[in-house]
């Protein structure tokens, strides 16, 4: 049996959207009520006054990004064992580790309006009885998404 190593690990895009998160948190929200609060007759202010909407708004698409949220992943998949770990922070405490006999079935969903992609693992816990688990990808790559694919399919059809 060959050693197939597949690892797919997303903190670098994790970091890189939290510091995008960041980034737009102070720059349309926090700064527009500082300069409501300290300046209230500049221009900027008074039309803030005059449309408080435009705050309301940036606020609501700031809380959608924070509830779809950012996952960091962990997968690997070597000779004989599948690695799962998928969580809102860095941690590995939720990790799926199964062996490739385990393995009954799976399929990824893509929601429209989210930069999270979901897994879905399905696999025999005990004699007969079967769980699925669901793990988040955050900004996963086509390629990356057929890579997974290509090997859980071969791992379907050895066993």
């Amino acid at each position: 049996m060959s050693m197939t190593k597949i690892l797919i690990k997303n903190n670098k895009r994790v970091k890189k959207i939290y510091f995008i998160l960041l980034c737009y948190l102070i720059l349309f929200i926090i700064v527009p009520f500082l300069v409501l609060m300290k300046l209230e007759n500049s221009l900027i202010s008074v039309f803030l006054t005059n449309n408080p909407y435009v705050l309301i708004i940036l606020l609501i698409i700031f809380c959608y990004f924070l509830f779809i949220g950012v996952y960091y992943t962990y997968f690997k998949i070597d000779s004989y064992i599948i690695n799962i770990s998928s969580s809102k922070l860095d941690s590995k405490d939720n990790m799926l580790d199964i062996k490739h006999s385990m393995l009954e079935n799976f399929f990824f969903k893509k929601s429209v309006f989210s930069w999270n992609t979901v897994l879905y693992i399905n696999f025999m816990k005990k004699k007969d009885s079967f769980v699925t688990r669901k793990f988040y990808f955050s900004l996963l790559g086509d390629k990356e998404k057929e890579k997974i694919t290509l090997e859980l399919k071969r791992i379907l059809k050895k066993d």
